[in-house]
């Protein structure tokens, strides 16, 4: 086997290698070249890794920084919003305040206006008052004085005129009730009684005359009867009749005294009633051939008679009944009207007490309503 020569590189010398010595070199060839090429590839690896991690390093601090100016950029501008946001926050609550200052400012200026306007109108309003109160009292002691003066010619001819009135309503009732009579009123400055009443039956015929006297004085007097008597025989009645406010002491309602008939008003037609009917009666007994004395008696014996009595009592209880019914429902419905009429002043009161306390809040743009505004002056 031929041996393997190898050259110093340095010397030139050739150096024969055998096989163990070639397997040692090999070997320790192989390792320097193993460690050579490890130590190489760590080189190679840590050189590579090192510009891995420049170049990381360097895209990172160039991403970082990047990254970096945005959030910074993002930082100032939410810092400016953010102080955008504080001034316009301030500023809001700048305007607010001063709003409210105003407003509060205008609410104290408009409660000055309304005092001072409720101040002037109170001021007028007294003022007014005052002249009014004044034009009152002036107008009342005017008034006051021909009140007395109409009351002094009142009291010179009240007993006249109170009877007249009563004769006039006497008048109006006879007429109303007895259609087919024939009522005649003595004119005054004659002497005589206040009416002539002359009966007639339904046929039409003059059955008698009853001779009315109307009174309307505080106190009876007994020389009316006296009078009165002497005015049927001049005008020719069969029976007279006093109509008093004050009757006498011993009649309560109606009766007889010394052959006159004396009632009070509300028992007079009835018993014109009874005293017509028996007229009627007697005047048709009288022309069938009984004497005039007959029948005077008969007529004066029935009108003292407690039959006659008890007839017009009867007919007047029934009259006072209705009236007094009449006038218990007239009272009644007075109270109600009064009643409702107040309820009705109350909700006025209220609706226009609201009303003006709106005006007053609202001013001259509220409209007004017509049922809750003063009359407009015609001029």
């Amino acid at each position: 086997m031929a041996e393997d020569i190898v050259t110093c590189p340095k010397c030139g010398t050739e150096i024969p290698v055998t096989a163990a010595l070639r397997e040692s070199i090999e070997a320790k060839a192989s390792e320097l070249y193993d460690r050579r090429l490890r130590t190489e590839l760590n080189e190679k690896l840590v050189e590579e890794r090192q510009k891995m991690n420049e170049k990381f390093s360097e895209e990172y601090n160039s991403r970082y920084s990047e990254i970096k100016d945005k959030i910074e950029v993002k930082e100032r501008h939410l810092q400016e919003a953010q102080k955008r946001e504080s001034e316009e926050r301030k500023k809001r609550m700048e305007l607010e305040e001063t709003i409210r200052e105003q407003r509060l400012a205008s609410e104290r200026q408009f409660e000055e206006e309304k005092g001072k306007m409720r101040e002037n109108l109170r001021i007028e309003y007294d003022q007014e008052f005052n002249l009014k109160s004044r034009e009152v009292q002036q107008t009342n002691e005017s008034l006051m004085k021909q009140v007395q003066e109409l009351r002094q010619k009142l009291e010179q001819g009240s007993q006249q005129l109170q009877g007249e009135v009563l004769e006039e309503e006497i008048e109006d009732k006879l007429r109303n009730a007895f259609s087919s009579d024939y009522i005649q009123p003595v004119p005054q400055g004659i002497k005589g009684p206040d009416l002539i009443h002359t009966v007639r039956s339904l046929a039409g015929i003059e059955s008698g005359k009853i001779a009315w006297e109307a009174k309307r004085t505080k106190e009876w007097k007994d020389e009316w009867i006296g009078k009165l008597k002497e005015e049927l025989v001049k005008y020719n009645a069969e029976t007279g009749i006093i109509v008093t406010k004050t009757l006498p002491k011993e009649i309560k309602t109606f009766g007889m005294k010394n052959g006159v008939l004396i009632t009070n008003f509300e028992n007079a037609i009835p018993l014109s009633v009874i005293v017509r009917t028996n007229l009627i009666e007697l005047s048709r007994q009288k022309r069938m051939g009984e004497s005039g004395n007959e029948t005077r008696d008969i007529l004066y014996r029935y009108l003292m008679s407690t039959q006659f009595r008890q007839r017009v009592e009867t007919v007047a209880e029934g009259i006072v009944r209705m009236k007094n019914d009449i006038e218990a429902e007239k009272r009644a419905m007075e109270r109600q009207w009064a009643k409702r009429t107040k309820e009705i002043e109350k909700a006025m009161t209220n609706v226009s007490g609201m009303f003006g306390d709106l005006q007053g809040i609202i001013g001259p743009t509220l409209s007004n309503v017509k049922t809750l505004s003063l009359p407009e002056n015609d001029e």
